[in-house]
């Protein structure tokens, strides 16, 4: 192989590894230095549209915030049973599973938005389906306790399950005012953005 050869292979190989360096000093971060999996309550809740409300006297929520993420956005998914809920005077089950998807952080908040995939039953059918997202945040644990706030309005709709007649219109937009919910057990993650 000729001196030029060689200059032009060791030319290749350094500029293929400041490359790789600088893609990889530009990454961002995310690190939990909490625990992974969590748990979380919320007080009352309700949803609207339309006329009929949807009222809940809380909810209990769990979740999985893992560690040491690289990329532009942080996930955190999990589960949310609300508790004592009535829609049209009728005793109501509403479940749901979410994921908070963090992509921006202000000291201790993570901003982003929640999507939410809800389940509403009544005498064990159900009878709506609720989808959509809402901008939230999660602020890190102060006092021992994280807390993930959705906040008022957001692109929750309803829909009608197979063979069932959900009490909203199909497609309504739901309103729900701001709801928190607070960590309860031990540890609760602790998410820091590094670039």
């Amino acid at each position: 192989m000729s001196n030029l050869a060689r200059c032009v292979v060791l030319v290749t190989a350094v500029t293929s590894l400041f490359a790789v360096t600088s893609s990889t000093a530009g990454a961002v971060t995310w690190d939990n230095s909490g625990n992974t999996t969590f748990t979380a309550t919320s007080g009352p809740s309700l949803l609207s549209s339309t006329g009929v409300t949807l009222n809940c006297s809380g909810a209990t929520a769990t979740g999985v915030a893992p560690n040491n993420v690289v990329g532009l956005a942080y996930a955190v998914s999990g589960t949310a049973t609300f508790s004592s809920c009535t829609l049209a005077g009728i005793s109501t089950g509403v479940d749901c599973g979410y994921t908070f998807t963090g992509t921006s952080q202000s000291g201790s908040v993570t901003s982003g938005n929640v999507d939410l995939t809800c389940g509403v039953y009544q005498f064990g059918a159900k009878i709506c389906h609720i989808g959509g997202s809402m901008a939230s945040s999660y602020t890190n644990p102060v006092g021992g306790a994280g807390v993930l706030t959705l906040t008022t309005g957001g692109t929750l709709r309803s829909s009608n399950p197979g063979g069932f007649s959900c009490l909203w219109s199909p497609g309504d937009l739901l309103h729900m005012p701001h709801l928190r919910f607070r960590t309860t057990s031990a540890n609760p993650p602790v998410i820091t953005r590094t670039t």
